[in-house]
């Protein structure tokens, strides 16, 4: 059982979001090396996340260890067998598996929900697709090591599925005795063979197996387990030294031919025991015969019953613990194995868009500026100043819809023709002629009217008395 500490830690991480894309919805179980979440991706898919501890990701053989049940679970090519989905590392460099999400209960928490025991022909249903499993299994070479209720899940659906291959061995690779190696024991005491419980590696193989399949329908049918003892050390040295007690021993109104059945999966010599599991398989069948009256083709499918809770209710938007509750996640730029994910478009703001806009106005001012200035200092004839005017103010929207009043347009007049604004202190000094060195007196080819009738030049402009802006008098010096 996980301490307390590490549950309170476990559960303030429910809410969280890992990767960007599963959020954790909520605690499923907590081991010695991993927490169990059910969690949803953000397309809406479910499944169940197995996050081993961090302290425990910074070991290069927990990595490994963790890493292989995904493989070898997925080697194992059976229904009964939990997929492994996908693994990644979480943002605190936590490893993951991303595994189906299951909905039921271990035969555990079934025994003991039931008052410590389960009647007899479910448990033989329910051993019958467990080694149905293990006959897949072992056929590729993988011995599970670890077979227990706890490790058993009976699913909503009555189909049994086997969990926890961690520990599991595949052949005699470098990787799965690296994992033996991990930890004192590789297994549960009360659930190994004598040849595990003693070490000997080399003699752990598929009999072992069918041993602790033995070890787990005598806990189901009795409510106690094989190796009886106040701790593990106790437990782990009555399997090396002495043969599991009988199963009417400890419960007389078992069906005969069901304790002898188990009992002999418990032989402590291995030659006494079930060769394979295909042939464990067919002792089974006939054995549920004899006792239901007809084959176990024709049973009954198992059934989940009533008062089974649904163990992962997916969590609504928003919810969780409160946010002073959950683990802190480390920024995206503190983490070494951070992979950034593709980034979107975002349009650009109101306020950036006013700003770009006013630069191009000030940009557009500027050059409109610059070119009357470069064009005072060329003798070159230039575009009508009105010309210049309109493209400038084009770009903005005029203040209000009023007509200006018509003015009189030489065809031909420049830049240069036009007066030059001078200080006060300059008109007193000027002399009476124009800024070209002409007469005063309009040009030649100013129409008559215009010449005869000389507007007031005193000031040398009028202002709009709509928009406020000046106008010159281009009859004025």
């Amino acid at each position: 059982m996980a301490p307390d500490s590490q549950i309170v830690e476990a559960l303030n991480r429910v809410g969280s979001i890992v990767r960007d894309k599963w959020q954790l919805d909520s605690l499923l179980g907590s081991g010695g090396m991993a927490n169990v979440y059910a969690a949803t991706h953000r397309n809406g898919s479910r499944a169940a996340l197995k996050i081993l501890h961090p302290g425990m990701s910074t070991n290069a053989a927990a990595r490994e260890r963790f890493l292989w049940e995904g493989y070898v679970a997925n080697a194992v090519r059976h229904d009964g067998v939990v997929k492994v989905i996908d693994d990644d590392t979480a943002e605190d460099g936590s490893l993951y598996l991303v595994t189906e999400l299951l909905d039921g209960e271990t035969l555990e928490d079934r025994r003991l929900r039931f008052g410590g025991r389960i009647p007899e022909a479910e448990c033989l249903l329910v051993s019958d697709q467990l080694l149905d499993v293990m006959v897949a299994a072992h056929a590729v070479g993988i011995v599970h090591r670890d077979i227990k209720p706890d490790n058993l899940f009976l699913t909503r659906a009555g189909q049994v599925k086997v969990l926890d291959f961690g520990i599991a061995r595949l052949g005699e690779t470098p990787v799965s005795k690296h994992a033996t190696m991990l930890g004192t024991m590789a297994g549960t005491p009360a659930y190994m063979a004598p040849e595990q419980a003693r070490g000997l590696s080399d003699e752990v193989d598929a009999q072992s197996d069918l041993w602790s399949c033995g070890a787990t329908m005598y806990c189901l049918l009795s409510g106690q387990t094989v190796r009886e003892g106040c701790s593990d050390i106790d437990q782990l040295v009555n399997a090396m030294t002495k043969s599991a007690p009988p199963l009417r021993s400890v419960a007389p109104d078992i069906d005969a031919g069901i304790a002898c059945f188990v009992d002999r999966a418990l032989e402590f010599v291995k030659e006494a025991r079930w060769p394979t599991a295909a042939v464990m398989q067919e002792a089974l069948h006939q054995v549920y015969e004899q006792f239901q009256g007809h084959p176990i083709t024709s049973a009954p499918k198992l059934a989940l019953g009533e008062g089974v809770p649904d163990p992962a209710p997916q969590a609504r938007p928003g919810t969780g613990p409160p946010p002073d509750q959950r683990s802190a996640t480390p920024s995206r730029s503190e983490v070494p194995s951070y992979r950034p994910l593709e980034r979107s478009f975002t349009p650009p703001t109101r306020s950036v868009a006013l700003a770009v806009g006013a630069a191009m106005g000030l940009a557009v001012a500027v050059l409109s500026v610059a070119t009357v200035v470069r064009l005072g200092h060329r003798p070159e004839r230039a575009p009508p100043m009105f010309a210049v005017a309109a493209t400038v103010g084009s770009t903005r929207a005029p203040s209000s819809p009023r007509t200006p009043d018509p003015l009189p347009v030489p065809p031909e007049r420049s830049v240069m023709d036009l007066p030059v604004a001078t200080s006060m202190s300059q008109e007193r000094n000027l002399p009476a002629t124009s800024p070209r060195g002409s007469p005063t007196e309009p040009p030649a080819h100013f129409p008559e009217a215009t010449r005869a009738a000389r507007p007031s030049c005193k000031p040398p402009y009028s202002v709009d008395p709509t928009t406020g802006k000046k106008h010159w008098k281009l009859d004025c010096p």
